[in-house]
């Protein structure tokens, strides 16, 4: 979508006061082309949206833009999508009768010319209560910017600047990092409370689906719970490295008092000392390093996480999408043939995010590897002061110096950093290999291949119909001949 094409509110609905929420259990979804133009959703977002399906295929998606919703929260939508990146984040939406419906929204793009927009219930709702004040500060700063003769797109733009200081200000590093914290932490809460699926009677028209779909869900479970615990490991030598650091020059700034001139004449003491100072001056850098190392190595454990959490959520959306099979009917106008027409595009958000999860997960082994090589490296420049320093514990013992007790009190303290920098290193070669991609792989063929089957059957849609050439994303919209 071009700038100037930024959602404005359609048409001169207002809220009544009114709100309906949307039940935990359920997801919906909608697809747009590149212009935002609605093409496909599921009767879950007919129900909870009020319009029928006929108003909303074709329209624009901001046809459901509620007026509490700033600008700046879109051109930051627009910002990560135009860059081919998926966007989530906390949206009040206006349903067809005023009344107001709250979700937690992932937006991902769908090759170059589509997204798909996958909604749920907020389950962090201290966080919404605070993205919410973060909107309506927003709010203000563009209507102050309209006041002063700002352009609709220019006040978005200024409310896109202020809504990003306001994230940094709340502890994140930028917009990426609050998405990548809240979307997982979505769908841990939502895994915690399983939704009803596992109950639904074999016997339905697309059970197969369905079954497929939990087994790629509960694969893509322990992916999460894989990622997460690599999160946290380096997430400790993270913070291990500069305390590290710390004390390594604790114990150089002892060893350069004790450096200096003595009143008493040569002292063999100070021979080692004068050595170890040495040593220790080049490590500091070495250190720097490592921290750098480890940030990107964290920044790519978070993007992977992010991604595997999205996955999770469209396979739970396919799982919905196989439940609704019993409830088709014509509903608001919404019947099978339309159904046909979104599973297209929820088989390619599938594929296509299990695929770049994939690639995320293959750089973060990389950068473990590149992590473990320059602790292994840091750890062991570390060694060698400290072994000069054990030539000189015996004479250090019997030293009179108050200082010569300081500098064997820090090299204690960073014997035990070293150790502990060690065991983290340990965790991270034995983790980062770990991911659970051969069951990833065994459970999205069958999910696909279900699809497929699906997709087989020749709804017809409108004047044509669906079908899948050869399998893969190979889809076709043929031409019925005329009876």
């Amino acid at each position: 979508m071009k700038e100037d094409n930024w959602p404005s509110l359609p048409c001169d609905r207002r809220p009544t006061g009114a709100t309906h929420d949307v039940p935990k259990s359920d997801l919906f979804f909608s697809t747009t082309d590149a212009r935002g133009v609605i093409t496909s959703s599921n009767i879950v977002f007919v129900a909870l949206s009020r319009f029928s399906f006929q108003q909303l295929l074709g329209a624009p998606h901001n046809i459901i833009r509620h007026p509490s919703m700033p600008g700046g929260a879109f051109k930051l939508m627009w910002d990560a999508l135009n860059e081919h990146q998926p966007f989530c984040a906390y949206v009040n939406n206006l349903a067809a009768d005023g009344s107001t419906y709250s979700v937690f929204a992932t937006i991902t793009p769908l090759g170059d010319d589509a997204y798909l927009s996958v909604r749920c219930r907020p389950q962090c709702t201290e966080i919404r209560q605070q993205v919410n004040a973060l909107y309506h500060s927003t709010l203000d700063v563009e209507e102050a910017a309209r006041n002063i003769g700002q352009t609709p797109r220019q006040a978005s733009a200024t409310g896109a600047e202020h809504l990003s200081g306001l994230i940094a200000s709340a502890g994140f590093a930028d917009v990426e990092d609050f998405m990548n914290a809240v979307l997982p932490a979505e769908m841990a809460i939502r895994l915690a409370h399983p939704t009803n699926l596992s109950a639904l009677d074999p016997g339905l028209p697309d059970s197969a689906l369905l079954a497929r779909s939990m087994d790629l869900s509960a694969s893509l479970q322990q992916w999460l719970r894989h990622q997460a615990v690599l999160e946290d490991v380096v997430a400790h030598l993270v913070a291990t490295v500069p305390l590290l650091r710390q004390s390594l020059a604790d114990a150089l700034e002892s060893g350069r008092q004790l450096q200096q001139p003595s009143t008493s004449g040569f002292d063999p003491f100070m021979v080692w000392i004068d050595l170890w100072a040495v040593m220790m001056d080049g490590l500091d850098t070495v250190l720097l390093d490592l921290e750098s190392a480890l940030r990107e190595l964290r920044l790519s454990c978070q993007r992977a996480g992010f991604r595997v959490s999205l996955a999770a959520l469209h396979t739970e959306a396919v799982a919905q999408f196989a439940q609704e099979s019993t409830g088709i009917g014509d509903a608001r106008g919404y019947s099978s043939q339309d159904r046909i027409a979104a599973l297209h595009l929820l088989r390619q958000a599938l594929a296509e995010g299990i695929a770049i999860t994939r690639q995320h997960v293959e750089q973060n082994i990389a950068l473990a590897n590149k992590t473990l090589s320059a602790v292994g490296f840091a750890h062991d420049l570390i060694k060698v002061p400290r072994e000069v320093l054990s030539n000189w514990q015996s004479s250090a013992a019997n030293h009179s110096s108050d200082l010569a007790a300081k500098v064997i009190e820090q090299v204690n303290r960073t014997d035990q950093l070293m150790a502990l920098l060690n065991d983290l290193s340990q965790q991270i070669s034995s983790i980062a290999n770990q991911a659970p991609n051969a069951a990833i792989t065994t459970a999205l063929a069958g999910a696909l291949s279900c699809m497929d089957a699906m997709g087989n059957r020749s709804l017809v849609h409108g004047a044509g119909q669906f079908r899948n050439h050869g399998g893969g994303d190979n889809w076709q919209l043929v031409i019925a001949e005329a009876e």
